[in-house]
C-alpha cells in the first residue's frame, strides 16, 4: 500500500506481529478509506499525525508527535532507488515504513537518539546507530545497500555510526559518486559553514574553481567564456556586455547546492570546455520551516573611515535609482556648430560629477527563508519554498600604485645589460564601492500520484556604485620624478630642487553606477508512466538587465601660485577630459524542451534509453550613448588659439545649468556609438542517449546532441557604414554541429570509481562579439574591437578520474584532463601608440591544455575513538595545468584565411592560472562550530597581449577566511556566527614582465623576422624568468581590500 499510494505508514512490529489482514479489493475509494476498511476486521485502527498514518490498537492513546524527523533515500550501490525497502526504527518504538517508488522514506519522531535498520531482499541489512532527532529539525540519511554476494539465507548486517558532520555533505558526495559525468560541488550546509554571502564566494571552495574580481568564474583555469552558468537547469545569459555572468548577484539564502560538472552528457543543454556550473535553488520542503538571519559587518579600511561618493539617491540602500542617475534619452549628434547643441545640453540636469565626503557605513544583511507542505487526498501533496534577502555594504579598494591605462610606469630598463631602475613615485588612490542586493525566490510544487509539477521563480536586483579616484602622472603628457612626488604629498621642496623643476600630478575620477537585474521563471513537469518510463518537460523565461547609468569621468589638474598649490579643471576640446556615458544592455531568453526515458532491463544488464529536444530563442539589445563637455569655439573676442580651452575651479558651478549658453560650454553627443544594436539567436538541439549498466561495476553512458544555431542581426548600431571603416560581415558558421560524448565508469567496489570521458563542444561568440562596431569598456579602460568577425570555437575534451569514498562524507580523488581548442576566441591586448589599451576579439589558431586535479575530505575519527576527532574534518583540493597557444601573427586574426601565418605564443589563454588550491579545517559539534578555509591561485592572466608590453598578469594570491559559530537554546535553533574574511589582507598585485624580455632574438634581425610575431622580437634576458622577477619587472597594480569582520544571527523554527 505504501508503494502504490506514497503515503507514510508507521507501525510497531512487536505489536502487530502475528496479525493477519485479509485481502481487500477497492474501487473509487481514497487510500485513507482503504486503510480503514483493511483494518476493520482487526483490533487495530490508525491515527493521522502530520504526513504519517500510525497503526495503533483501538482505544490506545497516541503520543503527541514532535516535528523532528528523519528522511532520505534508499538506493543500491549504483545509486538506483530501491522501492519497497523496509526501514525500521529499532528499540522501544520499533516503527517501520516502506520506501516509495523513488526510494524515499521519512519518519516523524519525538526528540531522542535512535537506531535505524534498512532491509531489502538479496541485499545486506544496513544498521545506523546514534541517529539524533531534535525538535524542529530534519536529520538527513541516505542509505546505499550492498548486494549480498553469497546469496545465503543468513542475514548479513552491516553496522555503522551516524556522523552528523559527514551527513550534511554526504548527499552531495553521493550524487557526485553516482553521476555519469565528472562533477564537484558544495552543499547548502557547507556554504553555511563559510563566511560567504553570495554564490561567487562559495564557488572558490570547489575543486578546480577560481574567480576573477570575486564575480566571474574560472573552471580548470578556463575563463568565463568557456563555462556555462545554469540555474535550475536553465542557461543564464550574460549579466554584462563582456560575455560574463556575475555569480555574486545570487545570494546563498536561495541556494540548495552548487554543482560544477566538468564532463558533458548528451542531455545537458549546454556546451562548455571548463565547467557546467548549476545553481540549484531550494526545493519543496519535507516539512514546514521558517528561518530568519540578520548580520552586520565591519571592514578595517572602510567602515567609519573617510568615504567618497557622487550624489546619492534616497533608494541607494536597496540598490534602486530614484532618478539621480537618469541619462537623457533620444539624444542626437551635437557639437558647438549644430543648432541643437545648447538646447540638448540643458537636458543634462543631474550633477553626477561633484564628489561628497562621508564615512563608510557598516555592512548589513537580512535573509528570510520559509516553506510549507500541504497534504491532499490519496497521498498527494503540494507545497512551496521561498526566500527573501537583502545586503548592503560599503567597501574601499586601497590602491597603492597603478600603471594601468596611461598611468606612468615607475620602472625603466634600457637594454638587457643595464639593471632596471625603480622610482619611489606612485600613482595611487582608492575605489569606493557601495553595493546593494535585493533578492527573492518562490517555488511551488504539486504531487499528483506519479506526476510532479514545479513552478520556480527567482528575482535578483543588484547595484554596484563605484567611484575610483587616482592621483598620479600621465605616461604620455607628464614628467614624473621622486622630487615631484615628495613635494606634492608633503609640501616640502627637496634640498637642491627648484620649484620650476617640479611636475605636479593630476587626479582622475571615474564613477561607475552599475545596476543588474535577473528574473527567471520556470515551469516543469515530471511524469512516471508505469514502472519503466519517465517523461519530463520544461519551459522557462530568463531576463537580464545591465545598466551603467550616467558613468562619469573627469580630470583635476594642479598648479603652483607663489609657494601654494591649487587645483583646477580644464576643458580642452580635442582631449575631452570631462565625459559621461550610458549603457543599456538587455537580454531575454526563452528555453523549452522535453525528453522521454525508458528502461530495458534483463537480469544483470540495465539499459536506459533517453531521447529529447532542447530549444532556445535569445535576443539582446545594447545601446550606448556618450557625451563630452566642450567649450563653444564661436567666441570672437577670444584669440583663436585659446577658443577651444576653458579653465575653471568648480565643477558644481559649471554644471548648474546656467552655462549652457552661446560662448560658454555644452555637452557634445558623439556619433561614434551610433544607434541601437539588436541581435537574435535561434537554437534547436535534439539528442539521443544510452545509459548501460552491467551488474554494479560497469556503466557506459554515450550518445550525441545535434545543435542547430543561427545568428541574425536585426538592428545595427552603426550610423555611417561606409565612413567608419568597419565591416559588418561575419565569418560563416555551420548551422549544424554534431556533438558526441561518452562517459565510462568502472566501480570495482561500492566505494570506488574509475572514469573515462570524451566530449565535443562548440563555444559560440557572444552578441557583442558579433557586431563590428567598437565599444568602450570602462572597467577595463579599453576599446573592444571586432575587426574581422569571429568563428565559433570547437573543443575536444578528454578526461580520466579516480574517486574513492572511504566513509560517510569523505572523498579522495585525482584526475587528468586534456583539451584541444580549434579557433579559440580570445581578447588580445594591444597598446596603441597613444598609450590606450585596445582589446581585439579574434580567433587564435588552436590551443592545447593538459591538467591535473585532486581532492580530499577526511574525518580525523580514524585516529581513535574520540568524539572530538570524529567531528573534525580536513578538506583540500588542488589543480594544475599547462597550455600551449598557437596564435596568428596579425593582431586582427586570420580574416577567415586558413593559411594565415601563425606562431607559438608563449602564453596561456585569457583568465588562466597555472595552479589553484583550497584547504579547510572544520569542527562541527552539537553546539560549537569552527571553520577555517584558505583559497589560493597562481599567476593569472588578466590581459593576454599581442606583445609582452600589452599584457597584465596577477601575481599568486590567497585569501584566508574563518568562522566561529555556536547554537543556543534547548533545540539549538538559535545560532550566532562570527566571521573573518580575508584574514591576512594580502595585497592584489599585477605585473608586466616585458622588462625581462630585452634581449633581441637573432632570428628577428634576419629575413626570417618578417615571419615572426611581435612576441618573438625579444627573448628572455640573462637572469630573468617568465614569472615575476622582483629586481627586473614592474608592478602594474597593487591594492588592498582590507579584512572584514561580521556577526550573523540565525533563528529557525
Amino acid at each position: 500500500m505504501t508503494q502504490e499510494s506514497k503515503i507514510n505508514i508507521l507501525f510497531d512490529l512487536n505489536v502487530v506481529k502475528g496479525v493477519n489482514i485479509p485481502a481487500y479489493k477497492a474501487k473509487n475509494q481514497t487510500w485513507e478509506q482503504i486503510l480503514q476498511s483493511t483494518l476493520s476486521s482487526t483490533n487495530f485502527t490508525f491515527k493521522k499525525s502530520g504526513s504519517s498514518y500510525i497503526i495503533v490498537k483501538k482505544g490506545a492513546p497516541v503520543k503527541k508527535q514532535q516535528p523532528g524527523s528523519i528522511k532520505g533515500t534508499v538506493t543500491d550501490s549504483q545509486g538506483v532507488p530501491l522501492p519497497g525497502a523496509s526501514i525500521q526504527i529499532t528499540g522501544v518504538t520499533n516503527l517501520t515504513t516502506i520506501s516509495g517508488n523513488d526510494g524515499t522514506y521519512s519518519f516523524s519522531l519525538q526528540s531522542g537518539t535512535y537506531t535505524l535498520e534498512a532491509r531489502y531482499i538479496s541485499f545486506q541489512t544496513q544498521r545506523i546507530t546514534n541517529l539524533v532527532v531534535t525538535e524542529n529539525n530534519t536529520t538527513s540519511l541516505n542509505i546505499a545497500l550492498k548486494d549480498n554476494a553469497d546469496q545465503s539465507l543468513s542475514e548479513v548486517v552491516v553496522t555503522s555510526t551516524y556522523k552528523k558532520t559527514a551527513a550534511s555533505t554526504d548527499g552531495l558526495f553521493r550524487q557526485q559518486q553516482k553521476a555519469a559525468q565528472m562533477s564537484d560541488g558544495i552543499s547548502a550546509e557547507q556554504i553555511a559553514k563559510t563566511p560567504d554571502s553570495d554564490v561567487a564566494a562559495s564557488l572558490k571552495r570547489i575543486t578546480g574553481v577560481t574567480t576573477i574580481a570575486d564575480k566571474f568564474v574560472v573552471v580548470r583555469s578556463l575563463g568565463e567564456r568557456w563555462n556555462t552558468a545554469v540555474m535550475d537547469g536553465i542557461i543564464l545569459p550574460s549579466t554584462d556586455y563582456n560575455n560574463q555572468f556575475s555569480f555574486d548577484i545570487i545570494p546563498t539564502a536561495m541556494v540548495e547546492s552548487v554543482v560544477v560538472s566538468k564532463t558533458a552528457t548528451p542531455d545537458m543543454n549546454a556546451s562548455f570546455a571548463g565547467g557546467y556550473i548549476e545553481v540549484k535553488t531550494k526545493d519543496i520542503p519535507n516539512k514546514d520551516f521558517f528561518s530568519f538571519n540578520w548580520g552586520s559587518s565591519y571592514n578595517n579600511i572602510a567602515t567609519f573611515k573617510p568615504f567618497l561618493s557622487r550624489q546619492q539617491g534616497k533608494n541607494d540602500y536597496f540598490g534602486y535609482d530614484d532618478g539621480t542617475r537618469d541619462f537623457p534619452q533620444g539624444l542626437e549628434y551635437s557639437d558647438f556648430n549644430t543648432g541643437n547643441f545648447f538646447e540638448q545640453s540643458k537636458r543634462f540636469t543631474n550633477d553626477n560629477f561633484t564628489t561628497y565626503k562621508t564615512t563608510g557605513d557598516p555592512g548589513s544583511s537580512f535573509q528570510l527563508a520559509f516553506g510549507k507542505k500541504f497534504e491532499l487526498k490519496n497521498g498527494n501533496k503540494w507545497g512551496f519554498a521561498g526566500a527573501v534577502s537583502s545586503k548592503y555594504e560599503q567597501t574601499i579598494l586601497d590602491i597603492d600604485h597603478t600603471a594601468r591605462s596611461n598611468w606612468m610606469y615607475n620602472a625603466i630598463r634600457t637594454d638587457d645589460i643595464t639593471p632596471t631602475r625603480f622610482f619611489d613615485y606612485k600613482n595611487k588612490g582608492a575605489s569606493y564601492t557601495t553595493s546593494s542586493t535585493v533578492a527573492g525566490m518562490l517555488n511551488f510544487g504539486l504531487q499528483l500520484g506519479t506526476n510532479r509539477f514545479s513552478f520556480r521563480n527567482s528575482y535578483t536586483h543588484t547595484a554596484d556604485i563605484s567611484l575610483t579616484e587616482i592621483t598620479g602622472w600621465n605616461e604620455q603628457s607628464d614628467f614624473a620624478s621622486d622630487d615631484s612626488y615628495y613635494y606634492f604629498y608633503t609640501g616640502v621642496l627637496p634640498e637642491g630642487t627648484s620649484l620650476e623643476s617640479i611636475a605636479l600630478p593630476r587626479t582622475t575620477q571615474y564613477n561607475y553606477p552599475v545596476y543588474q537585474q535577473l528574473l527567471q521563471n520556470k515551469l516543469e513537469g515530471n511524469h512516471k508512466l508505469g514502472n519503466t518510463t519517465d517523461l519530463n518537460w520544461f519551459a522557462a523565461r530568463t531576463a537580464v538587465e545591465y545598466d551603467m547609468k550616467d558613468f562619469t569621468s573627469n580630470i583635476k589638474y594642479y598648479g603652483i601660485s607663489g609657494n601654494e598649490m591649487y587645483a583646477y579643471y580644464r576643458i580642452y576640446n580635442p582631449s575631452t577630459p570631462i565625459v559621461r556615458q550610458n549603457i543599456d544592455n538587455d537580454s531575454e531568453d526563452y528555453n523549452f524542451g522535453a525528453n522521454i526515458a525508458f528502461q530495458l532491463n534483463k537480469e544483470h544488464f540495465k539499459n536506459t534509453i533517453k531521447a529529447g529536444y532542447f530549444g532556445a530563442l535569445r535576443e539582446n539589445t545594447n545601446q550606448q550613448t556618450a557625451a563630452s563637455l566642450i567649450v563653444d569655439e564661436n567666441r570672437p573676442n577670444i584669440p583663436v588659439s585659446e577658443r577651444n580651452i576653458l579653465q575653471f575651479y568648480s565643477l558644481a558651478d559649471l554644471l548648474d545649468g546656467t552655462h549652457y549658453e552661446p560662448g560658454q560650454v555644452g555637452w557634445s553627443v558623439k556619433s561614434f556609438y551610433g544607434g541601437k544594436y539588436h541581435g537574435k539567436i535561434s537554437q534547436h538541439a535534439p539528442f539521443m542517449m544510452f545509459d548501460q549498466r552491467i551488474n554494479t561495476q560497469w556503466r557506459l553512458l554515450w550518445g550525441a546532441r545535434a545543435e542547430y544555431y543561427k545568428y541574425e542581426l536585426l538592428q545595427t548600431q552603426r550610423e555611417n557604414p561606409v565612413e567608419d571603416g568597419f565591416d559588418e560581415k561575419q565569418l560563416d558558421d555551420k548551422l549544424w554541429e554534431f556533438l558526441p560524448s561518452v562517459n565510462f565508469t568502472y566501480s570495482p567496489n561500492t566505494k570506488m570509481n574509475m572514469r573515462l570521458a570524451y566530449s565535443r563542444a562548440v563555444i559560440r561568440p557572444s552578441f557583442q562579439e558579433r557586431t563590428a562596431i567598437p565599444f568602450y569598456d570602462p572597467i577595463a579602460s579599453a576599446r573592444i574591437i571586432n575587426a574581422s568577425g569571429v568563428l565559433s570555437s570547437i573543443v575536444n575534451n578528454y578526461d580520466f578520474k579516480w574517486e574513492w569514498f572511504p566513509g560517510l562524507g569523505e572523498i579522495l580523488s585525482f584526475g587528468v584532463y586534456h583539451k584541444k581548442f580549434i579557433n579559440p576566441i580570445e581578447r588580445l591586448g594591444y597598446r596603441s601608440p597613444e598609450g590606450g589599451l585596445e582589446l581585439y576579439v579574434v580567433n587564435s589558431k588552436q590551443a592545447i591544455l593538459t591538467g591535473f586535479e585532486a581532492e580530499i575530505r577526511k574525518s580525523f575519527g580514524f585516529i581513535g575513538q574520540n568524539p572530538f576527532l570524529d567531528k573534525f574534518f580536513v578538506s583540500a583540493n588542488f589543480t594544475f595545468n599547462d597550455t600551449k597557444v598557437t596564435g596568428y601573427i596579425d593582431r586582427f586574426g586570420n580574416y577567415g584565411q586558413a593559411d594565415a601565418p601563425t606562431y607559438k605564443a608563449n602564453r596561456p589563454l585569457y583568465g588562466q592560472t597555472p595552479w589553484a588550491y583550497n584547504i579547510g579545517f572544520a569542527y562541527d559539534g552539537e553546539r560549537l562550530g569552527l571553520n577555517i578555509v584558505q583559497n589560493a591561485k597562481g599567476d593569472q592572466y588578466i590581459t593576454v597581449g599581442h606583445d609582452y608590453m600589452d599584457e597584465e598578469i596577477q601575481r599568486p594570491y590567497s585569501t584566508t577566511d574563518a568562522q566561529l559559530s555556536y547554537r543556543f537554546l534547548k533545540d539549538k535553533n538559535f545560532q550566532v556566527k562570527f566571521n573573518i574574511k580575508n584574514l591576512f589582507n594580502i595585497p592584489i598585485e599585477t605585473y608586466n614582465n616585458y622588462l625581462s624580455y630585452m634581449t633581441v632574438n637573432p632570428r628577428w634581425e634576419g629575413t626570417e623576422g618578417n615571419n615572426l610575431a611581435p612576441r618573438d622580437r625579444y627573448v628572455l634576458s640573462p637572469g630573468t624568468s617568465k614569472k615575476y622577477d622582483k629586481d627586473t619587472d614592474e608592478l602594474m597594480f597593487r591594492a588592498y581590500r582590507g579584512t572584514t569582520f561580521s556577526l550573523n544571527i540565525n533563528y529557525s523554527f
